[in-house]
């Protein structure tokens, strides 16, 4: 569980080699992986306009300062963990073992978050853009990374109960 993220990246790799995982199966899983998104995405942004509206209102100097940036990174955190059974289940219908592809997907989607709450703040309050603008500006820019991280770490091919 804890391996090294470069030799596991590594290990999908050859395992999509080994399983002739085509561009075909790729765009397969990726048109799917959208589709599931869409709806992980529809969650996370019901969530985040509602955290936004009541941190802009809060009493509680920081929250009234930044309340996109927190209220990104809270709802990200909650729709992680929501994303994670989604995709598990019917985006890659993987068997990897349930801690290990939460854990792996932790990772990415970590990664992803501190990135990601820095640019909604460089989007709302530096480029002054719309909070809810910037919030599908944001996911747009990182789709494929989430992808291709979920799918080299969290959920290997060889592991699809499909294959």
């Amino acid at each position: 569980m804890l391996e090294n993220p470069k030799k596991r990246a590594t290990r999908s790799r050859q395992g999509l080699e080994i399983i002739e995982y085509t561009r075909q199966k790729m765009m397969r899983d990726f048109f799917r992986y959208m589709f599931m998104a869409s709806f992980n995405s529809i969650f996370f942004f019901v969530l985040y306009w509602i955290l936004n509206k009541g941190a802009e209102q809060s009493s509680i100097d920081f929250l009234n300062q930044y309340p996109e940036p927190f209220s990104w990174f809270v709802s990200f955190g909650i729709g992680t963990v929501q994303a994670h059974y989604v995709h598990r289940r019917f985006t890659f219908k993987s068997t990897t073992p349930y801690k290990e592809s939460l854990f792996w997907m932790l990772v990415v989607y970590s990664i992803i978050a501190v990135i990601s709450s820095f640019t909604i703040y460089g989007l709302v309050h530096e480029l002054n853009i719309d909070s809810n603008l910037a919030w599908v500006i944001n996911n747009c820019m990182f789709g494929l990374a989430y992808f291709a991280g979920l799918r080299l770490l969290a959920f290997p091919p060889e592991l699809d109960s499909e294959e």
